[in-house]
């Protein structure tokens, strides 16, 4: 119940930062993300990754949808809301498997496919050495600072790395795993895909 209460408080201190301490200007980032319109390697990045992390949380959250509360509508908003749309499941959601997993068994199958998780952590690994060796860090900060897209998109980055530590924690709960893997969900994206690469081999063996 603490941990419940803990995350309900963070992700209302979040939805409140982002309506009341982002900036307000819109400097067209957005637009310019979305068209391509020769956008900086390091925005391009972060905003490709935060369509990265939702389909990683997915493979670990919808092969546990045994709750009374369905998983699917916050990992389908996660894909457009980030963190404001994934965090709430795990404060509303009961803690015990009441029933059996309501998510389709061929969806199950492909998001445990290896050839899967090999393509995000390729994927992840190639957008992250691109933002960061053709990236302009300056440009970036300028964003940040100025564009409200830009400053919640990177707070929302910042939140679903600290998420996925902890749903890499609730996952080896459900999986009655003691082992300590928390500290691989530090690792912006990559870290929570090669848990799912790890753990993902170890249950097929």
């Amino acid at each position: 119940m603490t941990r419940r209460v803990i995350l309900a408080f963070i992700w209302a201190a979040f939805v409140l930062y982002t309506w009341t301490g982002a900036p307000s200007g819109n400097e067209g980032h957005l637009q310019q993300l979305i068209a391509m319109d020769n956008p900086d390697p390091l925005l391009l990045a972060v905003f490709s990754l935060l369509g990265i992390y939702p389909l990683a949380f997915a493979i670990l959250i919808l092969k546990h949808d045994k709750s009374r509360l369905p998983a699917w509508p916050f990992v389908i908003g996660s894909f457009m809301l980030g963190a404001f749309a994934l965090m709430p499941y795990f404060f509303l959601s009961a803690t015990r498997n009441e029933r059996s997993n309501r998510t389709p068994m061929w969806l199950l199958l492909f998001l445990q496919s290896t050839l899967l998780h090999l393509v995000l952590l390729l994927g992840s690994f190639s957008l992250i050495i691109h933002g960061i060796v053709s990236g302009n860090f300056s440009i970036y900060a300028d964003a940040f600072t100025t564009s409200q897209f830009v400053h919640v998109m990177t707070i929302d980055f910042i939140v679903l790395t600290a998420l996925s530590m902890f749903v890499i924690g609730w996952d080896q709960w459900k999986n009655s795993n003691r082992r300590s893997w928390l500290w691989m969900g530090m690792v912006p994206v990559i870290g929570l895909i090669v848990y799912i690469l790890l753990t993902r081999r170890k249950e097929a063996g």
